[in-house]
């Protein structure tokens, strides 16, 4: 009993204190970014189970275990706190946050959608393929479409493993949703993801109708590697380089939100400290990019959303959370700040305090405002009909 005491109180301590990578050991940036985000996603039942084994164990164990159920209590309360920044950022200041949001992290609507899986767009095998997510409920015309790709530091992850609570609430409100994978380093290097990105979007084009999606009202999601995608894609979706074979291919999107990703790969303004400099941009050099900077530079710059800013740019919603440690959430301010300044249309910026990388891979509290806030910046295109929002005013 002492032990489990002990990892609810490690998992709790990485949650509530936000340390950023420049302060941690390279070796313990990504355990201590798992338990920080396994306490954030799972504070409340955390909290719960903590209390629960203070009142039936010995001294010892009692007094971790309250002491941990008090911080998972703290983190909680952090979490509704970020839930309400993103419910004002979206004009839905209003609305009142469950009291028992974050009880149950793993029920996310599953029952009022459904999921055709593993359809190709590519040919690049079980890395070209995607899922639908449609309503349950029938709908008599074409709704809206909304992409999402994962992440995985470009190197790992899967369809049907994140934003799960996202791509369900958006299909039972009546979009249909695209879940898509793409080539992953070390085998697949950059640009070879953001191809395939582009191929996902131009192939739901071609195909959304069929599954009851307008062709016409295509937005994209992603979070991390999936984030610096969404942005990517989104500001470069007439760049025939990256269309090899497609290239008169519409893959242009009327919005885009990217949620803690990275948007700067050379780090001009140097957000990444200390030792997580040299792990992530090694990183970035061996298993990410084809080489080094020095040796592919045009394309470092390339696939750098920085690098890709227009005003004629979707409008785009734009989170990071400041707790985050595997990525400085200031490189997305940044980001932001310069589609702002050329005069891009639509561009909102969130930075939620303290809190962690991927929030939103199960229903805590921060998620269930999180999810809200993205369906109000989506909900133009649910009336828009056929035409783009950025054209006729409605963002």
């Amino acid at each position: 009993m002492i032990i489990l005491a002990v990892i609810l109180l490690v998992t709790a301590a990485c949650a509530l204190i936000p340390l950023g990578p420049e302060r941690l050991p390279a070796i313990l940036l990504g355990f201590y970014w798992l338990g920080g985000m396994m306490g954030q996603l799972f504070a409340l039942p955390f909290m719960i189970a903590s209390a629960l084994l203070a009142a039936t164990a010995g001294a010892a164990t009692t007094a971790l275990s309250m002491a941990a159920a008090a911080m998972f209590a703290v983190v909680h309360l952090r979490n509704r706190s970020a839930a309400r920044l993103l419910l004002r950022t979206a004009g839905l200041g209003g609305l009142r946050i469950p009291l028992l949001a974050g009880l149950a992290p793993f029920f996310t609507g599953q029952g009022k959608v459904r999921r055709i899986k593993n359809l190709a767009y590519g040919d690049a095998g079980k890395r070209n393929l995607l899922d639908v997510v449609v309503p349950r409920a029938s709908h008599p015309v074409l709704l809206p479409v909304l992409i999402h790709f994962h992440g995985g530091a470009w190197v790992m992850g899967n369809k049907n493993q994140q934003a799960k609570p996202l791509l369900h609430h958006m299909a039972a409100r009546g979009w249909v949703c695209f879940d898509a994978t793409y080539r992953l380093g070390p085998d697949s290097r950059g640009p070879e993801w953001i191809v395939d990105v582009l191929r996902a979007i131009a192939w739901v084009r071609e195909h959304a109708a069929e599954y009851g999606g307008d062709p016409a009202r295509i937005a994209i999601t992603g979070g991390s590697a999936g984030g610096h995608l969404t942005a990517l894609a989104a500001l470069t979706h007439d760049d025939p380089a990256f269309k090899p074979g497609f290239e008169r291919a519409d893959c242009s999107v009327v919005a885009a939100v990217a949620l803690y990703g990275r948007y700067d790969f050379l780090d001009r303004h140097h957000r990444l400290k200390g030792n997580h400099s040299d792990v992530i941009e090694g990183f970035m050099a061996t298993k990410v990019m084809p080489g080094p900077p020095q040796t592919c530079e045009e394309l470092w710059h390339a696939v750098s959303p920085v690098d890709r800013i227009r005003k004629d740019a979707p409008p785009m919603l734009i989170i990071h959370g400041t707790g985050d440690t595997m990525l400085p959430w200031q490189d997305a301010r940044d980001f932001a700040w310069a589609l702002k300044k050329v005069g891009a249309g639509g561009v909102t910026f969130a930075a939620l305090p303290g809190i962690q990388h991927a929030w939103d891979m199960a229903n805590s509290a921060a998620t269930w405002g999180h999810i809200r806030a993205v369906a109000a910046f989506l909900a133009p295109l649910e009336d828009a009909g056929p035409a783009s929002p950025a054209e006729d005013g409605a963002w």
